[in-house]
């Protein structure tokens, strides 16, 4: 399998060691805006070939297309809420236009089948009871998770214009160790956060609004990106927890439990978040 992964970060850097472990041909690109390009040479050693492309430029992209990869990953973003407010115009046309750009030239090489990486936020705050793919959209706080219900439907307008398949995969917060990991307390995720605080014996912080959220390894997340079937939206999620849970088992208590809502997902999944952390805290 020939594989174009756009935005080699955190989880295009696993999915990336996941394909090579399988034998695919890997291309990853990315504009080196949060990610450090020296962090993929590991992937570079074992084969993967890495490009410096930024999804605005559609030229670019033009040439990603025309070695007609057997799939795309979407997962070029700017992804952190705390630098959506510092750098909005950045944030809206990565995640807005070079979106449509991606899909113009997906369009323009006759179509391939492309894997985008959407989020749960899609749904908005509050939730409650059985979350499936058929919940709407909700009521969105900061513009890096506005511009995913934008993505979706931008993606979904081109595939069915143009008849190319689409997996459209609604992310949990995700954790676990890659080959590319930020140092940036705005870009690490709530799991990590808390696993890197708890082993410093540093306090750890629940927001009083925190609620519940879904999770899940980014193995079993890039697992699923490359496997996962292009046939719209999907939750990707191995279970709901409660932030408090998290920073119970961050300090290797036990949670209380207490989530209000599940996210329905039809994938198995080989990782719990309480078991990553107590085995964190342990080592």
């Amino acid at each position: 399998m020939k594989l174009l992964v756009l935005g080699a970060g955190y989880l295009g850097a696993k999915a990336a060691e996941l394909a090579l472990d399988r034998g695919d041909e890997v291309l990853l690109a990315d504009n080196w805006w949060a990610t450090d390009r020296g962090q993929l040479a590991p992937l570079e050693v074992r084969g993967a070939r890495v490009a410096t492309v930024d999804i605005r430029d559609r030229h670019a992209l033009d040439g990603l297309m025309a070695e007609r990869p057997d799939r795309v990953l979407v997962l070029a973003a700017q992804a952190s809420r705390p630098l959506a407010e510092v750098h909005p115009d950045y944030t809206e046309e990565t995640n807005l236009s070079g979106v449509r750009r991606v899909a113009e030239a997906v369009a323009n090489a006759g179509g391939l089948p492309v894997a985008y990486a959407s989020s749960l936020h899609v749904y908005g705050p509050g939730l409650t009871g059985d979350v499936d793919t058929g919940h709407p959209y909700g009521a969105q706080g900061d513009l890096a998770h506005l511009s995913k219900i934008y993505a979706e439907l931008c993606l979904d307008m081109f595939a069915r214009r143009h008849g190319f398949p689409v997996g459209l995969f609604r992310l949990g917060i995700l954790y676990g160790p890659s080959t590319v990991e930020h140092a940036r307390a705005e870009s690490q995720t709530v799991v990590d956060k808390f696993r890197r605080l708890a082993a410093a014996g540093e306090p750890l912080q629940v927001d009083p609004g925190a609620g519940t959220i879904g999770v899940a390894h980014v193995a079993d997340a890039a697992q699923i990106l490359l496997d996962g079937s292009l046939d719209g939206p999907a939750n990707v999620a191995a279970e709901a927890v409660t932030v408090a849970d998290l920073a119970a088992f961050a300090r290797g208590r036990p949670g209380a439990g207490g989530a209000s809502c599940r996210f329905i997902t039809p994938f198995e999944y080989r990782y719990r978040v309480a078991d990553y952390l107590r085995e964190c805290v342990a080592a």
